[in-house]
């Protein structure tokens, strides 16, 4: 029921949301693997 510019708007919203959370993963894992080098 949705146009289709709205369903493009809410999904874009959600893949921004989700590649941000990504890339906050991303950055905890690295610095969990370097802490014992002590980085």
């Amino acid at each position: 029921d949705d146009l289709p510019l709205e369903r493009f708007w809410r999904d874009a919203r959600v893949e921004r949301i989700w590649d941000g959370t990504s890339e906050i993963q991303r950055h905890i894992i690295g610095r969990e693997l370097l802490r014992p080098l002590g980085a």
